[in-house]
């Protein structure tokens, strides 16, 4: 078995399009609407300049579960004779768009691994003529971080929708990537938005008034998951160290500590008072640990209520978490290596402990993907995940998983 084989391809002219390669109605990729690169009258023309490539490095998603998703970052490396990545050279191919915001795609096995624009040219030389040039790069969040609203009052909505309404406002210019926006299951209330409100902070207000998700994916399209899309899902991919799994790993990172223990929630909204819930065998255990909740959006009281309570199921008592693994995708079969190449942030995925010793001997522990890195060479793709917990979610009507009676995942 061999490593993945990775492709790096950058926009570098925006002005040529490939009359055969624009959008096309129902297809998977060329078919998704506000896509950047699937045009009405062509498709962007992009080099493949994998040949040039020394290493990719990317990091996408979050290192802790109650933090925010920030934006997906890749740095390309590149080596070349030729000064072919020069922007003062005016004899290269690529002149004179060797500049910022060229749009960047990286795939391995044909799954996209990140996609986004490039921010920064570095470039170095040595005494030998050759060029050294480290593309440093990022994904959609990068862009709306910028963006500002106007002063307005939306009206009572879904989630999902007051999202939507965001991104069509005329004073936000966000048509850099695809958007995919979940219905939501949370109502946000009419309250008003003040004048040059950064629409990013905005957005991940109601992120937490849903217990939701906001990221970029890997193609860099924008995301909205709601909390009932993420836990209907059942998995498809089994990490184990047995060899009977999707894939072993390399390593396997296991915490257990105080900083997601929180046994007093305070929420609060607009709508008013602040709704807080407590434990008291929790708070007798291990002393009051408070997590401040306070900026939601939603609508009633007894929404906020309910999100106080979510909170506090999930975070009351520590427990001992998967935090993270990695894995060299050389020692799998192709199969399996895009099964792990297309795990996506919030996709949940299982994984087992075997012990020679001791009792029990393995543990198996569902996980929800919230973060995922990728080092490559031409030789190499070691690819790493960061996990939360969903062993303390309990039972969630309609869920694929947490909603099945007489299963031991359910606490």
């Amino acid at each position: 078995m061999s490593a993945p084989i990775t492709t790096v391809e950058v926009c570098f002219d925006e002005t040529t399009l490939d009359a055969t390669a624009g959008f096309k109605l129902d297809d998977t990729d060329r078919g998704v609407l506000n896509n950047p690169y699937y045009l009405l009258d062509g498709g962007l023309t992009f080099a493949d300049v994998s040949a040039d490539v020394q290493q990719v490095s990317v990091s996408r998603g979050r290192s802790r579960q109650l933090d925010e998703y920030s934006s997906g970052t890749a740095n390309i490396n590149f080596i070349s004779t030729t000064r072919k990545y020069d922007p003062l050279n005016t004899a290269s191919a690529y002149y004179p768009y060797v500049i910022p915001r060229r749009y960047v795609r990286i795939k391995s096995n044909g799954v996209a691994v990140f996609a986004g624009l490039i921010n920064t040219w570095a470039m170095s030389y040595d005494l030998s003529g050759v060029t050294y040039m480290t593309a440093q790069c990022s994904d959609a969040f990068a862009l709306l971080a910028n963006q500002l609203l106007t002063a307005f009052t939306p009206d009572a909505e879904l989630t999902g929708s007051r999202i939507t309404n965001i991104f069509n406002r005329p004073e936000i210019n966000f048509n850099t990537t695809a958007i995919s926006i979940d219905a939501g299951t949370s109502t946000v209330g009419a309250f008003p938005v003040d004048a040059d409100t950064g629409a990013l902070g905005y957005l991940r207000q109601i992120e937490k008034s849903e217990q939701g998700y906001l990221f970029a994916s890997a193609a860099n399209t924008f995301k909205f998951k709601d909390r009932s899309t993420v836990l209907a899902q059942t998995g498809n991919v089994a990490f184990k160290d047995d060899g009977t799994g999707t894939s072993g790993y390399m390593t396997l990172d296991v915490e257990t500590g105080d900083e997601l223990l929180f046994n007093r929630i305070v929420a609060q909204s607009p709508a008013g008072v602040a709704q807080i819930a407590t434990d008291a065998t929790s708070i007798a255990t291990y002393d009051t640990s408070t997590l401040d909740a306070t900026d939601l959006l939603n609508s009633t009281t007894a929404e906020v209520a309910s999100i106080s309570n979510l909170l506090l199921q999930q975070y009351k008592n520590p427990e001992v978490r998967y935090t993270g693994m990695t894995q060299q995708l050389s020692a799998l079969s192709g199969t399996n290596q895009n099964l792990l190449l297309g795990l996506e942030l919030t996709d949940l995925a299982t994984v087992t402990k075997t012990y020679a010793t001791g009792s029990p001997s393995s543990v198996t522990k569902y996980v929800l993907v919230e973060g995922i890195t990728h080092t490559i060479t031409p030789e190499n793709h070691v690819i790493g995940f960061r996990f939360a917990s969903l062993s303390q979610t309990g039972f969630i009507l309609d869920s694929g998983l947490f909603g099945l009676l007489d299963i031991g995942s359910i606490n």
